[in-house]
């Protein structure tokens, strides 16, 4: 059994009533009143927190009415997270003023006749998706906002686009890092007049040792393959890990083709039955 149209529809729905309601409170909060400790005091009367409550205060003020009426005529649904993210300050600065870029990814939406503006890809639009060090971190994952963003990330429609965009971003990392270790051992050359060491002559080759990993994976891979039962049944814990495990091993192989340059090629048969023979 699976869930219908009908359901997402009905969701999307009640969503939608929720982030009117979200609004409305975050407009009451925007009252002369609701400043100092009087914000503490009617909070703690209502059972809400101070910081969800100045949240959708500052969400409330930046959705204009102009915007408001878009998001209920657009045809494209918006979830009050992607609003709520649209307002983050960085450098004392919204990443969205006026959600200039939400703005432009409902018109792409209603061109290429999606239905919503999908959270992580407005999160890499705006620069604020978690970093491929946090994605790949087993403990950073269990946070709530990378949870979320995996999960819209490995269910957009631009999935392969979000995947390259934060390699590239972390090879841009990369690339500023090792700019700054080369400038630092400069200096540091410079200073003790020292030249640079030689590369010693038996250093092992980097790429072989890539080849050698990855037919080794591939081996441990056939050999999974061939205990593989027709079908299995996971429990949620299970199926939660077995889900990490395959989203890492898919960056894992995206980033690899991507820092040497792979493309897909038929293997002649021959080269077949030597990987056959190999990994059996």
């Amino acid at each position: 059994m699976s869930f219908t149209e009908h359901d997402v529809h009905e969701c999307r729905r009640l969503m939608s009533a929720c982030r009117v309601s979200q609004l409305a409170i975050g407009d009451m909060l925007a009252a002369a009143w609701a400043d100092g400790d009087a914000l503490g005091q009617f909070c703690e009367q209502v059972g809400l927190s101070v910081t969800t409550a100045k949240q959708w205060r500052a969400t409330a003020k930046a959705v204009t009415p102009n915007l408001r009426t878009l998001l209920e005529t657009c045809g494209v649904f918006v979830s009050y997270s992607v609003l709520r993210e649209g307002t983050r300050m960085i450098g004392g600065r919204p990443v969205d003023p006026g959600y200039a870029k939400l703005r432009r990814l409902i018109d792409d939406a209603k061109t290429a006749g999606g239905d919503r503006v999908n959270y992580a890809t407005y999160q890499t639009v705006l620069g604020t998706a978690p970093s491929l060090a946090i994605v790949l971190d087993p403990q950073a994952r269990e946070a709530e906002e990378v949870v979320d963003y995996v999960s819209d990330m490995n269910n957009s429609p631009n999935r392969d686009l979000l995947v390259s965009a934060l390699l590239a971003d972390d090879a841009v990392t990369r690339a500023e890092l090792e700019a700054e270790f080369d400038k630092q051992r400069a200096e540091r050359e410079e200073q003790g007049g020292q030249q640079p060491p030689k590369q010693p002559t038996g250093k092992p080759d980097p790429s072989a040792a890539l080849v050698a990993d990855l037919l080794a994976l591939a081996a441990q891979s056939a050999r999974i393959i061939k205990r593989l039962p027709k079908t299995v049944q996971l429990d949620l814990a299970q199926r939660a890990n077995a889900s990490v495990a395959l989203d890492d091993l898919d960056v894992f192989t995206t980033r690899v083709r991507q820092i040497a340059a792979i493309r897909t090629v038929r293997v002649p048969a021959q080269r077949r039955s030597q990987r056959e023979k190999t990994t059996a």
